[in-house]
């Protein structure tokens, strides 16, 4: 059992905290962007138009068609292996 008169132990204790702390807020940047010569951000709607790439790949029905042939062989392939495993005997 310890011995609570037993004062001669020390405790690790934490660090000391840093002196100075900084915290950024909205309000701090926009002043800070407006004094270094930035003005005020301004907010505005933008329309992004597709590449072509884009539009293209889209547009394509043979891919499709390809995706859904091949969708159809895995299917099959797949409904064949189940009907030899369970069905048949």
């Amino acid at each position: 059992m310890a011995d609570a008169s037993d004062t001669s132990q020390v405790l690790p204790t934490a660090p000391p905290p840093p002196q100075e702390v900084k915290v950024r807020t909205l309000k701090s940047d926009l002043a800070s962007i407006a004094a270094s010569g930035g003005g005020l951000p301004r907010y505005e709607n933008v329309k992004i138009s597709r590449t072509e790439q884009q539009q293209k790949s889209a547009s394509n029905p043979l891919m499709v068609i390809v995706v859904i042939v091949l969708l159809l062989i895995i299917f099959l392939i797949a409904g064949y292996f189940v009907y030899q495993l369970v069905l048949k005997k």
